[in-house]
């Protein structure tokens, strides 16, 4: 088996540090099936591995060091290939890893290294997104696979947010650390204004779901966590070939602040202004005049003024490790 640490060049320095020092202990038995690469532009990371799984295919396992950009540009290069991936949280969100690592793992990703022998692979699901303008044409560039979480509304505004406060303390940790946390609060505050129409395509043949509704928030899991943290999807599983959908309705500011740590600890359901479903597919339609969707997934910005999206079961193939 081929090891292929392809490693963010904005990853969190200190577990940079200890996985390089793990590398080097693997590398001295193991030294020609060790490949380490840091990346040097946006799109490098899916660059490496879809290069390696041509030249390896099932025999290399790619190792995504990094947040979770990092784990969405390696997984869209991997879908329905046979080349396994995992990954080595050291981003600054690292929220798909709260759904496969064991707490020890996730804390401190290094101490997989010397067990990577050990691995059990299992295929996990990814939701191909498509989007189309007003035209209903097709934008390549804000379309291809989510493995964790897709989100619109208020959601993607945090997002924004977040990334502005994370790039303008580059050196300050702590704040780097709650940029999620102090980004939510920024954006409660200024409000939103979001309309959107649906259908779903309801999971275990229980038909469809229509309706629309202005709202604050809307997001479609595949994953638990996001948001460095927030866990809308408390009962999303990534191998089940089912989404989780949340809609949350437009509600005052009164209601919303006491629900925010609520849907942080993942214990804001059921709840009135929240509708919820298990769908294998669907298709979201911006509702305001032609704005359109502004969404996100793994961090990634698209729009669209129609986003249709379908569970993919199995796409990825996985590793997993245990205690």
């Amino acid at each position: 088996m081929h090891y292929v640490f392809i490693m963010n060049y904005f990853a969190d320095k200190k577990r940079m540090s200890a996985a390089e020092k793990a590398i080097l202990e693997l590398k001295k038995n193991k030294d020609e099936y060790v490949h380490v690469h840091v990346t040097e532009y946006a799109g490098h990371a899916g660059d490496l591995a879809s290069e390696y799984a041509d030249k390896y295919g099932e025999d290399a396992l790619i190792i995504a060091c990094g947040g979770d950009g990092t784990v969405h540009e390696i997984s869209n290069s991997l879908a329905l290939k046979r080349t396994p991936m995992t990954v080595l949280p050291m981003g600054t969100g690292n929220d798909f890893a709260r759904s496969v690592l064991p707490q020890e793992f996730y804390e401190h990703p290094e101490r997989i290294i010397p067990r990577l022998d050990q691995y059990s692979i299992r295929p996990v699901d990814v939701m191909r997104i498509g989007s189309y303008d007003e035209k209903g044409v097709f934008l390549p560039d804000c379309s291809g696979y989510s493995i964790n979480i897709t989100s619109f509304g208020i959601d993607t505004a945090v997002q924004a947010q977040a990334k502005k406060i994370i790039q303008s303390a580059k050196h300050l940790r702590l704040i780097r650390r709650n940029a999620y946390s102090i980004a939510t609060l920024i954006c409660i505050l200024r409000g939103w204004d979001y309309k959107l129409k649906y259908r779903f395509i309801l999971a275990d043949g229980k038909g469809t779901a229509e309706g629309g509704t202005p709202y604050c928030l809307a997001c479609i899991c595949n994953g638990q966590y996001y948001g460095n943290g927030f866990h809308p999807a408390p009962d999303a599983l990534i191998d089940d070939g089912v989404l989780n959908v949340s809609v949350v309705e437009d509600m005052p500011l009164s209601k919303v602040i006491p629900l925010v740590p609520r849907y942080k600890n993942g214990t804001h359901l059921p709840h009135p202004n929240i509708r919820t479903f298990r769908v294998t597919g669907g298709v979201l339609t911006a509702a305001d005049g032609g704005k359109p969707l502004d969404g996100n997934y793994e961090g990634e910005d698209f729009y669209g003024s129609q986003v249709r999206f379908e569970v993919v079961p199995g796409a990825i193939q996985f590793a997993f490790f245990s205690i």
